[in-house]
């Protein structure tokens, strides 16, 4: 695996500074969407973005996986996303914590399987397919 298949690109529904700066501590190579992008940056631009740089997208929108335009962008671009779900009553602590719990099962799916998903991260670290459904 290359370096830029190692690459955590942190969503905008992660913020700028805690979950991304958190998980810095633990894996060098993060990158939150501000760095990169404009806030209004339209979600199947940086998707694509991502596909092509082969960075690992970090999100809490789970909203990613029913819009046709955004599914199409993961798909065609080879995305591997984890989308933690659900947030409700978590801190931006408590988010990067169960990003750090699961990050070896991220990185091993991300090794292993090509691109183009959508994986569900849950509280414990749990792993499983979102999209496309198999």
């Amino acid at each position: 695996m290359n370096r830029s298949q190692h690459r955590l690109f942190c969503d905008r529904s992660l913020g700028r500074h805690k979950v991304p700066g958190r998980l810095r501590q633990v894996h060098g190579d993060v990158v939150a969407h501000d760095d990169l992008f404009a806030q209004d940056a339209d979600d199947e631009m940086w998707l694509r973005a991502a596909g092509r740089g082969g960075w690992i997208v970090l999100t809490s929108d789970d909203r990613i996986r029913y819009r046709p335009g955004e599914q199409r962008a993961v798909i065609e671009s080879g995305v591997r996303c984890f989308c933690l779900h659900p947030t409700k009553g978590l801190t931006g602590e408590d988010i990067a914590e169960v990003f750090i719990k699961a990050l070896p099962k991220i990185l091993e799916i991300s090794a292993r399987e090509p691109g183009g998903y959508i994986k569900g991260v849950n509280r414990k670290g749990q792993v499983r397919q979102l999209f496309p459904k198999r």
